[in-house]
């Protein structure tokens, strides 16, 4: 049986606002994807105008949402576009070698 490593504190500045977390995960990459949210967050104020902080929150997240489901998406297609290419080259083979 693993176990679990010990949490360690993470402090972090999301748009202009201080958070402490605590993670057992890897802090540096809890600190790269607070950076991609502030980011978000800056980008989406900038471009609507909106000065409300939950309503930038919300806008951050549906936008973000709608990156991982369209990443998604593509995994998907590519997924099946190998699939297919695979089975072709399958095909390929089996003739060569039978002929």
């Amino acid at each position: 049986m693993s176990e679990q490593p010990e949490p360690s504190s993470v402090r972090v500045k999301i748009y202009d606002r201080e958070f402490a977390f605590r993670t057992t995960g890897d802090p540096e990459r809890l600190q790269a994807l607070c950076a991609v949210l502030d980011k978000r967050m800056r980008d989406i104020s900038e471009s609507t105008g909106a000065v409300d902080t939950l309503k930038v929150a919300v806008l951050a997240a549906l936008s973000l949402a709608d990156d991982m489901e369209r990443a998604g998406e593509d995994l998907k297609k590519l997924d099946e576009s190998v699939g297919r290419r695979s089975l072709a080259c399958v095909s390929m083979l089996d003739r060569l070698l039978s002929g």
